[in-house]
C-alpha cells in the first residue's frame, strides 16, 4: 500500500474537490494502474468531512478493484500516533476498501 499525502488546506468543498481532481487524481490513478493499492492521507477532518471525499474513494475502489483504495484524515488536534495507527489498520486489513477513516 502506498500512502499519498493530499493536503487540501482549508479549502471549501468545491475548491477542495477541484484541487483533488486536478492535482492529485492523475498520480493516484498512475499508482493504481501500476498495481499498488493506496491510502490517501488528507489533512485535518472537519466536523463533517466533505462528502465528495467519500464518494471519490468509493468510485476509485470500484474502478480499481481488487486493489484497495482508502483514505485517512486526522481530527483537528489529533495526534500522529492515532493517524499512524489508522494507516497501519488500513494497510493490514485486506477486506477494507473505499473507506474514509477519521483518526483521533
Amino acid at each position: 500500500m502506498r500512502v499519498i499525502p493530499v493536503p487540501l488546506g482549508d479549502a471549501e468543498p468545491l475548491a477542495a474537490a477541484a484541487r483533488f481532481f486536478a492535482e492529485y487524481l492523475p498520480e493516484i490513478e498512475d499508482v493504481l494502474a501500476g498495481g499498488s493499492g493506496v491510502i490517501l492521507q488528507f489533512g485535518a477532518a472537519e466536523e463533517k468531512p466533505h462528502r465528495w471525499r467519500k464518494e471519490a474513494l468509493a468510485a476509485l475502489a470500484r474502478k480499481y478493484a481488487p486493489l484497495r483504495v482508502n483514505g485517512v484524515s486526522p481530527l483537528s488536534g489529533g495526534d500522529n500516533a492515532a493517524l499512524q495507527a489508522a494507516i497501519d489498520f488500513l494497510s493490514g486489513n485486506e477486506g477494507v476498501t473505499g473507506q474514509l477513516v477519521i483518526a483521533g
